[in-house]
């Protein structure tokens, strides 16, 4: 395995002690890009779909519910609606909740939460974070020098190609 690649997948690990255990992104969260649950759902059913995709929306669903309305994520985070509508803008997208976030906020499941929690969140220019998210600097960090590495290597290989 290349240098390049080990890189990659070391700056795809954001350290969980960023995580300052506010429970927002499990509050609220998205998926892919704001799919509306229905969108998951087809995405799951369509036998054309690859594999892996559906496993993903498969586990996502296990673990988060959907919100009922708009107006439920508007009143519980506001600030954060905004930045994703802003964003993404999909007036059909759907937000979820986890199922395992017990009375006081807390996750009921921490220790043996499932291996989607255990990686959120996964540096992108996409991911959107709530005010004041521990990972958001680390992640636009890491994110750009993956696309710096990105860059570089594709340039070795188009020399490489030209020589």
């Amino acid at each position: 395995m290349s240098d390049a690649v080990k890189r990659i997948q070391e700056l795809l690990k954001l350290p969980q002690k960023l995580c300052k255990m506010c429970g927002s992104c499990c509050h609220i969260a998205t998926f892919k890009g704001g799919l509306s649950y229905e969108q998951i759902l087809e995405l799951i059913a369509d036998p054309e779909s690859d594999p892996i995709q559906v496993d993903g929306a498969k586990d996502f669903l296990t673990i988060f519910a959907p919100y009922d309305s708009h107006d439920t994520v508007k009143k519980i985070a506001p600030e954060f609606f905004e930045k994703v509508m802003k964003q993404v803008g999909k007036p059909n997208m759907s937000f979820f909740r986890c199922r395992y976030i017990g009375e006081h906020g807390g996750c009921l499941i921490h220790e043996d939460r499932p291996l989607l929690c255990r990686m959120y969140p996964v540096p992108h220019e996409r991911t959107l974070f709530f005010p004041g998210c521990g990972f958001e600097e680390q992640s636009i960090a890491n994110w750009n020098e993956i696309k710096e590495i990105v860059k570089e290597v594709a340039e070795r290989h188009n020399k490489s190609l030209n020589t």
